[in-house]
């Protein structure tokens, strides 16, 4: 194979923390190379410098043996190279055709012609066998229809070099099987690809070689044929993980919460997914996982429980046996219930604001005394929660926006464990974490349910649900058709219960 790209001692520091410290990286025509690595590890930032996202940085970049300087993601695009974002970047409102086409936007006589990108950009969408209607706004669509989009666009610049972080995070898996079809007819046309996840299957499956990072510096490189789960992930932590399931308590303590026929409708035209006849309990120290389909109605039940929809649901909730009200978000932290949402960017984070600002955002009254807040106490907790969840980060004044994907969602996470919750929601805590995160949630998760916490979690990975959760509920949609106790839960019974091919249980 030729050599498309080199990157050669490439180094890149942030005031005080050095991100990338003399990393070479190079990729081959017709090529799927993995970067693999731990948040933090610099893999962001060395694709940022080669996508044009950063533009100063120490070392040499080579595409197809010609040095070339990338200052603008428009000159990486004219280089031939696209990014495919882990986190989305599309308008809402604007239409699927017009993000494809944005900023190539064709005109006739002086106006932009809709019918000509809707054609194109319907035929772009052909090719991923993804049925969305050029037309449709980018908001109406599901967060999994959005993500291919983002990967159509990427593709629609017919790229000679292909950089995909994280695109299959919000997919399902026949939309990943389609994804990995379209790979594969790329890689034959000679096209190189980077590919990151923290999906170590995928990586076996697609990928003819990885690299591994840590803290900046290049490990090694290996071809995918040749190594394992192990060998890679000892090479990304620097540690073996030998277990990353969980042992929770046996003895469950009182009931936390109950929920009663939990019915959702949700508005014409939205794209949330409706909920029927929704019961279930949840006690002092137990972890109980939602599973399901995209589309079956898991993150519709942790908002409803939430309080985000309660003009258009109905249900009875009772907290320690109290029936309680949850009108809004703010009558569900007052009760104790405390949710970090699936979408970091958009839902869970200001990101720029600080990572102490993020904490504090909606517990100001947690830190405030007779109208004042009592700053030297906040910033207390601040620390406190960056040392217990390891937060990588040089202070809590660090804008959120600066961090990886895990250390985002690592000050969700500690934002609501401020508020010492009885239930603690968690829709894909781990979405985007690698590996030694995952480990480090997981421990976290089993330490609050044995200090008594009440648990939820919502996980597209079965094999998570199984290592994390006491029961088991599955959802198909909008109803729950399967439940299963930790002895009896098999990634088998979760998807036929998921497929409705299982009655109730």
């Amino acid at each position: 194979m030729e050599t498309l790209l080199q990157m050669k001692n490439i180094s890149k520091s942030f005031a005080a923390v050095k991100a990338l410290n003399d990393v070479n990286f190079d990729l081959h025509t017709g090529e799927v190379h993995a970067l693999m690595g731990e948040n933090g590890a610099g893999k962001s930032t060395l694709m940022n410098i080669l996508s044009g996202g950063i533009s100063f940085f120490d070392g040499d970049i080579f595409i197809e043996g010609q040095r070339v300087h990338i200052k603008t993601p428009v000159q990486a695009q004219r280089l031939g190279i696209a990014k495919i974002h882990q986190e989305l970047q599309l308008v809402p409102y604007m239409t699927v055709a017009e993000n494809i086409y944005m900023g190539r936007e064709k005109s006739r006589f002086g106006f932009v012609s809709d019918t000509w990108m809707n054609k194109e950009a319907a035929e772009c969408l052909a090719q991923l066998e993804v049925n969305i209607d050029p037309s449709t706004l980018v908001k109406d669509l599901r967060v999994g229809e959005q993500q291919m989009v983002e990967i159509a666009k990427a593709l629609n610049m017919h790229s000679k070099i292909l950089i995909m972080d994280e695109p299959t995070s919000a997919i399902s898996k026949a939309e990943t099987g389609h994804l990995f079809t379209v790979i594969n007819k790329l890689k034959a046309q000679g096209v190189g690809i980077i590919y990151i996840t923290h999906r170590m299957e995928e990586v076996f499956l697609i990928s003819d070689r990885l690299t591994v990072m840590r803290d900046g510096v290049y490990v090694d490189t290996v071809n995918a044929k040749e190594s394992s789960e192990e060998k890679i992930i000892s090479m990304m932590v620097g540690r073996d993980i030998k277990a990353m399931s969980v042992k929770n308590k046996d003895v469950l303590g009182k009931e936390v919460m109950r929920v009663e026929n939990l019915n959702f409708s949700p508005k014409e035209g939205s794209f949330k997914r409706s909920l029927k006849d929704v019961s279930f309990t949840i006690h002092a120290g137990e972890v109980v996982g939602i599973a399901g389909l995209m589309g079956a109605g898991r993150t519709e039940l942790c908002e409803c429980v939430f309080g985000v929809h309660p003009k258009t649901s109905t249900g009875n909730f009772y907290i320690e046996n109290k029936k309680v009200n949850l009108r809004s978000p703010g009558d569900a932290i007052n009760h104790g219930i405390s949710f970090a949402t699936e979408d970091r960017k958009s839902q869970g984070l200001v990101l720029q604001r600080s990572i102490g600002e993020n904490m504090s955002l909606p517990l100001l009254k947690l830190f405030s005394k007779l109208g004042f807040m009592q700053v030297q106490l906040e910033k207390k907790r601040w620390v406190e929660k960056i040392r217990q969840l390891n937060i990588k980060t040089p202070s809590s004044k660090t804008l959120a926006g600066a961090l990886s994907g895990g250390n985002q969602q690592k000050v969700i996470l500690g934002r609501w464990l401020l508020t010492n919750p009885k239930l603690l929601i968690l829709d894909e805590p781990t979405r985007g974490i690698d590996v030694g995160a995952k480990s480090e949630i997981y421990k976290l998760i089993d330490q609050l349910a044995e200090q008594g916490m009440a648990i939820l979690v919502v996980s597209s990975e079965m094999p998570e649900l199984i290592a994390l959760s006491d029961r088991v509920i599955v959802l198909c949609e909008g109803r729950i058709t399967g439940g299963f106790l930790r002895e009896d839960i098999t990634q088998e019974k979760l998807l036929m219960a998921a497929t409705r091919m299982e009655g109730n249980k």
